[in-house]
This record gives structure tokens, C-alpha cells and sequence, in this order.
């Protein structure tokens, strides 16, 4: 008889356990910034509240060449040492190019790139 009460009473403290105190499930974001108008950190990341059902993380890059290459090695030298779910890219150039580096990228990582500003904003042709 001990048992069951000794077992309903695990049971009841772990359903009464307050929600806020298990983390939320994680999302992980890269943000590329590549020749735009300084914005600082905190302008970038999200306000973090307690209530907060998903915990955002923001990894923060500033590139200052946007020719292919670079963009190439710096996204993947990224995406080589930090777990993300997602990218936003934004330049401060027209190069369609960039558009169509980004799509690649994220043909071949499996991984969603948006496009915010510049010429990784371009709507590129059907293929």
C-alpha cells in the first residue's frame, strides 16, 4: 500500500511542476549582415521574456565582401560551427548574384535563406 501512495505522489509532483521552469524548445537563427547600415546586437535579437514559448537564439555575422566566394566560405564557415535552423541574409548591394548564391546555399544545406535587403532580396527568374 505504501508503494502506490510513495508512486502517486511522484506522480503528482511531477504534474505540478510550474511550466516556466522547463526550457522551451529552441530555435536557432543566423543573421548575415553584408554591407548595410550598422544595426547593433541588441536591435537584432529578440526581447526575451519569461512567458516566451520558443527560445530564440541569434547568431549575429558581419561581412564586408559580398563577391561570391566570400559569401560562399563565410556562410559555410558559419553553418560548420553552429547548429541553426535558419538564415537571414541582407547586403547592401544589387547583385542578383547574391540572390542566386543564397539559393544555392540553401538548395544544397537543406537550410530556409531568406533574402531581406539588397540583391539577396531579388526575385530571381524561373528556371
Amino acid at each position: 500500500m505504501m508503494g502506490v501512495v510513495g508512486w502517486m505522489l511522484l506522480l503528482l509532483s511531477q504534474m505540478m511542476v510550474p511550466a516556466a521552469s522547463q526550457k522551451p524548445p529552441g530555435l536557432s537563427v543566423g543573421v548575415i549582415m553584408g554591407e548595410t547600415r550598422y544595426l547593433s546586437d541588441q536591435e537584432l535579437r529578440p526581447d526575451r521574456r519569461p512567458d516566451d514559448t520558443l527560445d530564440v537564439s541569434v547568431v549575429i555575422l558581419r561581412i564586408n565582401q559580398t563577391d561570391p566566394k566570400s559569401v560562399i566560405t563565410q556562410v559555410c564557415e558559419l553553418l560548420s560551427r553552429t547548429r541553426l535552423h535558419g538564415l537571414v541574409f541582407a547586403d547592401g548591394t544589387d547583385q542578383e548574384a547574391i540572390a542566386q548564391i543564397l539559393d544555392f546555399l540553401s538548395v544544397q544545406t537543406q537550410l530556409p535563406i531568406l533574402g531581406v535587403h539588397g540583391g539577396s532580396s531579388m526575385i530571381m527568374a524561373d528556371k
